[in-house]
């Protein structure tokens, strides 16, 4: 073997060991060492390091110092205790012996977020604004967190919040390049994970405009938030503009650079499999969101602190699909909603209660005994207007509906615009208050020319009367149940019937052969009518009728009694008038279950005897 080729296995030989041994950890003094790091962290952000395991020292791939039982401080008060910490340094200020720290490693780090001014992470976030913004040296390039455990304060309710399993890692490789993140952790029982993509943190702390890219994820399989049945899962996307607002702040530059707060423009994406699970685990009271299940909304956007803004949005509710304009805002946990939504067909079956309002006893004519309350409703603000070509009220379907919904203040107000149902015209408002114990009801509303028969199709009721019908209600009542409620309704209803019919039953032959009565109902007929009218004057849940009468060509009847509303009877008595052909008339009690009433024939009513003076006895033959 040559000389020279000796020598360059020598050399050879040589590097791999000297890369060999740059690539392996050294154990060195830890106080030395984390002084040496800690120089670079004082100044640039003002924190001490504290180091109680030993150190290393590894000079490739890139040098860094591993620590073991790390505190980061800040005014003697510790931010930060994590079990290991890697130091990346650059290269070129350690060979002139001093740190450029260019990244950190957390290795299961408990991070303290608290809300006390000397114990938290504002002077440091400021320094660093102010250094980016001004492009001073070196900035951190990498920050990764594994298994980090994060805890802060609730900034609505100071209420105390922990974020766990937190593995991070985030990359800014040039002052002029955008940073990347991703994240996975779990909060409040729910694993969720976040991407961001293009953020320049050069720009954002100048004050100027940076694109951002962001998706948040969250899935807790079977979990359920407090309070509700739903599942929290969903997704929100965005992909816009972000900017750091300033305000007036009197203090040092570096407390200037941080004062304000972010605005957030562009497209955003949200979609929910549960909305009221979602909010819930959100720490945000569902209110009038508890009502919707599915829900999805895109659109563009305008984000401040406390509240967005959506100038076009596009909403899916279950089947539903809206366009129109919203904006929402978060004041110490309450959600308020507004906006103007317009669709082609809308589904409101959601809003309609399951099984009736009766009890288990329905079949006895009960009316619910649980107690009434709008906790569930009125825990957020809404003012929504709706407007829609064709909607779905439970089986009722509606054409060229507008309608308002507004929650607010412990009240719920629908209002009902303009519908038309069956040919007709139906408008309304039902305003329900919250009261110590129970509610506090009122209803106003009125129809015109609505088809009777196709009406009761729709609800599914027996079609026994038929015509164009014009109606108007008006009833207000208070109670802690529904049964107390209905016992307690005031107010007056009207009904007009124009050119029907009754099914079912022929008058007219009732008043010939009236004892057949008990036997009409199922013998079947009918009576034809020009007009029917009926009036009702309620007072503690009981419906006086006035007003009650039939015409026809041939035929006139006239109505009157009561009707027990809280029992589900009635107690009412028919007069059907003798007609001019010399027909008979006839008196019929009409008494039971107002839905499976009786009738029974009424002795006609003999004039009273003709009497004479005690005086003309004695006159008398």
């Amino acid at each position: 073997m040559s000389r020279r080729t000796t020598l360059a296995l020598s050399g050879a030989a040589v590097t791999a060991l000297a890369v060999t041994a740059a690539s392996l950890p050294w154990t060195i003094a830890a106080p030395r060492a984390a002084a040496f790091a800690e120089r670079d962290l004082a100044r640039r952000y003002g924190l001490g390091l504290a180091v109680a395991g030993p150190a290393t020292l590894t000079l490739l791939p890139a040098p860094r110092l591993t620590f073991a039982g790390v505190r980061l401080s800040r005014g003697g008060h510790d931010l930060v205790a994590s079990e290991g910490l890697q130091v990346q340094l650059g290269l070129a200020g350690l060979l002139a012996g001093r740190a450029e720290i260019t990244g950190l490693v957390l290795d299961r780090a408990r991070i303290a977020l608290s809300p006390d001014a000397d114990r938290d992470w504002t002077e440091p976030a400021a320094r660093l604004a102010a250094r980016v913004a001004a492009g001073r040296g070196r900035h951190l390039r990498r920050l990764v967190l594994v298994d980090a455990t994060l805890s802060l304060r609730d900034p609505r309710t100071g209420a105390p919040e922990t974020v766990t399993g937190l593995n991070l890692v985030a990359n800014w490789p040039r002052p002029s390049a955008g940073l990347d993140l991703s994240a996975a952790f779990t909060w409040r029982g729910v694993p969720a994970s976040l991407t961001l993509s293009g953020l320049r943190p050069r720009e954002l702390a100048a004050g100027a405009e940076t694109p951002v890219v962001a998706a948040l994820t969250w899935n807790g399989a079977g979990a359920r938030a407090a309070g509700s049945d739903a599942r929290i899962e969903g997704s929100a996307e965005i992909e816009g503009s972000l900017a750091w607002t300033r305000e007036a702040s009197k203090g040092s530059p570096a407390k200037e650079a941080a004062a304000g707060g972010p605005r957030l423009s562009g497209q955003g994406r949200f979609s929910t499999a549960a909305l009221p699970g979602t909010l819930a685990w959100l720490g945000i009271a569902p209110g009038p969101a508890s009502l919707a299940g599915p829900v999805s909304l895109d659109g563009r956007f305008l984000a401040r602190p406390g509240g967005v803004e959506w100038p076009e949005i596009r909403v899916r509710v279950g089947d539903s699909r809206l366009e129109g304009a919203g904006a929402a805002a978060l004041v110490r946990g309450r959600l308020s909603v507004t906006g103007t939504l317009a669709a082609e067909r809308l589904d409101l079956s959601g809003l309609v209660p399951e099984a009736g309002f009766l009890s288990e006893a329905a079949a006895g004519g009960a009316w619910s005994r649980a107690p009434l309350a709008l906790d569930g409703l009125s825990r957020g603000d809404l003012d929504l207007r709706l407007s829609a070509a064709s909607a779905r009220l439970g089986p009722v379907e509606a054409q060229d509906v507008a309608a308002g919904l507004l929650v607010r203040d412990g009240t719920v107000e629908a209002t009902l615009g303009r519908a038309t149902v069956q040919g007709g015209t139906v408008k309304g408002r039902a305003a329900l208050a919250a009261l110590p114990a129970g509610l506090d009801a009122r209803l106003q509303g009125s129809a015109d020319r609505i088809d009777l028969g196709g009406l009761f199709a729709d609800l599914g009721w027996p079609r026994w009367i038929l015509g164009r019908a014009q109606a108007s209600v008006a009833l207000d009542g208070a109670g802690s149940s529904l049964a107390d409620l209905v016992g307690r309704l005031a107010g007056r209803a009207a009904v007009t019937v124009e050119g029907g019919e009754i099914l079912g039953l022929n008058l007219a032959d009732l008043a010939q052969r009236p004892e057949t009565a008990a036997t009409a109902l199922r013998r079947g007929g009918r009576t034809h009518f020009e007009r029917a009218r009926i009036g009702l004057t309620v007072s503690d849940g009981v419906a006086e009728i006035g007003q009650g009468q039939l015409r026809g060509a041939a035929l006139a009847a006239s109505l009157g009694g009561r009707i027990f509303l809280a029992e589900r009877r009635l107690s009412a008595e028919a007069r059907i008038e003798p007609g001019p052909d010399g027909r008979t008339g006839g008196r019929f009690a009409i008494e039971g279950p107002w839905l499976r009433p009786s009738l029974r024939p009424l002795a006609a009513r003999m004039p009273a005897p003709a009497t004479l003076p005690a005086a003309a006895s004695a006159y008398a033959p």
